[in-house]
């Protein structure tokens, strides 16, 4: 029998940072953090008795799947799982978190996600959440008491729904940038009022003025703020149209400090002043 064809878990030397469950009824089989260097000792690939997770926190190792490498640089999130050998080698030290659960839920226990594995570049800001939930199950594990099997059920059920929505169910997506363009474009319809709007949009963002401008402008063809004027001045006409407000309230509406303000922006937009558009 090949190696791969059987269910083994190669530990690492006794002095690396791992937990492995003595108790068949914890969720939780196995978890393990800090430096490995798999060029020195490589894993040969096997299968596993559960859902492995891993996220490269340094480095770029290399996962053998199938016989295939597949590159894993910092900040790859890899879900293997339970019938899909794989192993690992490669050049220099790296540093990830692993997690191995015993049994996942309908959602992610599926046929075509046993035998295979799903991996997915995370944006620095999406990787804390990971790294949290492994500090809550070692924390957990390290227990003087030991670990509390509902406490890392708890655990089990926040990871897999986390890994749901970030990795299973975005298979496909273009990824960071088309979600935060899309959250930009919600934003900015409805706070066509902000006198201050790509400062807020990026704080609203969690990103730099810079990163918004070059994701905005690569999807839509137009920078954040051009885009915030444009659909200013179309709330602006439709207001006009509907003509129940003033042009002044149609411009403290929008957050103009004066009337005179969104004749000026009105007029170089449509080459028409507002009273006209009423």
């Amino acid at each position: 029998m090949r190696s791969d064809e059987r269910r083994h878990l190669y530990l690492p030397a006794r002095d690396r940072s791992f937990w492995k469950a003595d108790d068949d009824h914890l969720p939780l089989q196995y978890l393990a953090w800090g430096a490995r260097d798999f060029h020195r000792q490589p894993i040969p690939a096997s299968r596993h008795e559960g859902w492995v997770c891993v996220l490269i926190e340094e480095g770029a190792p290399t996962m053998v799947v199938r016989r295939s490498d597949v590159r894993m640089p910092t900040g790859t999130l890899a879900l293997i799982g339970p019938d899909c050998p794989f192993g690992w080698r490669g050049a220099g030290q790296s540093r990830f978190r692993m997690w191995m659960w015993r049994d996942f839920g309908d959602a992610l226990d599926r046929a075509d996600l046993r035998a295979s594995y799903v991996t997915r570049a995370l944006a620095r800001h999406e990787r804390p959440a990971f790294l949290h939930l492994h500090d809550l199950c070692r924390k957990e594990v390290l227990r003087a008491s030991g670990p509390d099997a509902r406490y890392l059920d708890g655990c089990r059920i926040l990871f897999e729904t986390t890994v749901q929505r970030e990795l299973i169910d975005r298979r496909g997506e273009a990824g960071d940038a088309s979600d935060a363009v899309a959250l930009a474009r919600r934003w900015i319809d409805a706070h066509l009022d902000s006198r201050e709007p790509i400062a807020r949009l990026c704080d609203y963002l969690n990103v730099s003025q810079s990163t918004l401008y070059r994701v905005f402008t690569a999807a839509e063809g137009t920078s954040p703020l051009a885009f915030f004027h444009a659909a200013r001045m179309v709330r602006a006409r439709t207001l006009l149209a509907d003509g129940r407000l003033s042009v002044k309230e149609v411009a403290h509406t929008l957050g103009y400090e004066h009337a005179n303000d969104l004749s000026r922006a009105y007029k170089r937009h449509f080459g028409e002043s507002p009273s006209r558009a009423r």
